[in-house]
């Protein structure tokens, strides 16, 4: 008989352990229809755990991203090659602001683009920077070998580079810790290596910084970027409070120094690092919630399912059921069974799901995937799966302990 033969006992851990046993028993009799019913949990509990863990991986991808600029950071960009506009920013226009402007304490002019890079025998296609001094402080590089390009070499346009990690170890492979004082070539110009860049894990703006060559501007847009490259400036506000103002005091300057005319077309587009971030996380959140809602529907359907199932058992059950009541058993004892019953099947379920969740993984990991699993989350996928089971398994068991056990024990 399925439905334990408990009649005056009380709640004791005897009572429990047939609870459980005749639950297990009662699910594994009936294995397939089982299997079936605990599929949306399955898919559910899966998405729920690698929906937090995308999460924390875009949390940490965020935090990599913009550890190496300061809030105050601003980018002017050019407009985007659909606007049709052409770009005008110059190292002039740096140079500028940086005397127009007591809002702003640095202004970094970037030029960059790929090239051939030759170390020995062996070429490689890397991202060139061309920038000032002032690039080291304001993106706050060290550095594990070297250093960066000094005053003297930038006014004296000396052909000097300072590599990111990921850059050398493509070029020199496990020799790059011993490079200092080499030379490659870049479009058939030799540079002097003199520093090595200790890895950033983040980025510049759209630049990575590890996986770039950097020179001084004028090197770099004489020699090395000889098919041209994309010009940004990037400027440092005194403080917080003076971002809205410095914003100003650039667009300003550079209208004066593009002759561009009240109400005309800005030539370039101005962002400050704090709409960064926040476009980054509103774009995370919204992915997030995307999976979220997927793995809801998903658990709600796996839950109705249960709840269908269950009501089939108790149909199947009824005389069951009715004899049990005969014998005394109370009506919270038969809602506590067909309630356990649900609850086996949602933890096989969020069970098999959490090792599909963790099985995708280290697959999500190789394809370059931003995933960071965290232990928490698999409680919270379990959890979400339990509850379903009791919340969709409470129905069927009320229906079953308020069954008459004269009607049930008529039931054909």
């Amino acid at each position: 008989m399925n439905i334990i033969q408990v009649q005056k006992a009380g709640y004791n851990t005897l009572f429990w352990k047939r609870i459980i046993k005749e639950s297990i028993k009662s699910v594994w009799s009936q294995k397939s229809r089982s299997f079936l019913t605990s599929l949306g949990i399955i898919i559910g509990a899966a998405t729920v755990i690698l929906v937090i863990d995308f999460g924390e991986g875009a949390k940490l991808d965020i935090a990599k991203q913009f550890s190496n600029l300061s809030v105050t950071t601003i980018f002017v960009n050019a407009p985007s090659n659909s606007e049709g506009i052409e770009s005008k920013l110059s190292y002039e226009d740096a140079e500028a602001i940086k005397q127009k402007s007591d809002n702003i304490t640095l202004i970094v002019p970037v030029i960059s683009g790929k090239a051939a890079v030759t170390a020995a025998t062996n070429t490689e296609q890397i991202n060139i920077v061309g920038t000032s001094l002032d690039f080291k402080d304001l993106s706050n590089l060290s550095f594990s070998k070297g250093s960066f390009f000094s005053e003297s070499q930038e006014n004296d346009k000396k052909k000097v580079v300072v590599l990111g990690s990921t850059a050398a170890e493509t070029i020199f492979g496990n020799t790059a810790e011993d490079i200092i004082g080499q030379k490659i070539t870049i479009n058939k110009k030799a540079y002097e290596i003199v520093g090595i860049i200790a890895e950033k894990g983040g980025s510049f703006g759209p630049l990575s910084i590890d996986e770039s060559i950097f020179m001084p501007f004028k090197v770099a847009e004489r020699y090395a970027l000889i098919s041209g490259g994309k010009m940004t400036l990037n400027a440092s506000a005194k403080d917080l409070k003076s971002i809205d103002i410095a914003m100003d005091d650039i667009g300003q300057i550079l209208r004066e120094e593009h002759n561009i005319k009240p109400g005309g077309i800005d030539d370039f587009k101005l962002k400050d690092m704090g709409s960064n971030v926040v476009a980054a996380k509103e774009s995370a959140q919204t992915m997030a919630i995307l999976l979220s809602s997927i793995a809801a529907i998903v658990l709600l359907v796996g839950g109705i399912g249960i709840m269908n199932v269950m009501y089939i058992n108790v149909t199947e059950r009824t005389k069951e059921i009715g004899l049990r009541k005969a014998l005394g058993a109370k009506n919270k004892q038969i809602m506590l069974q067909f309630i356990a019953e649900a609850l086996v099947i949602s933890l096989f379920g969020s069970s098999i799901g959490l090792l599909l969740g963790l099985s995708i993984y280290p697959i999500a990991i190789n394809m370059g995937a931003k995933i960071v699993h965290v232990w928490w989350g698999v409680f919270v996928a379990m959890g979400f799966s339990l509850s379903i089971g009791v919340f969709f398994g409470y129905y069927p068991a009320k229906k079953a302990a308020n069954l008459d056990p004269i009607e049930a024990l008529r039931y054909e």
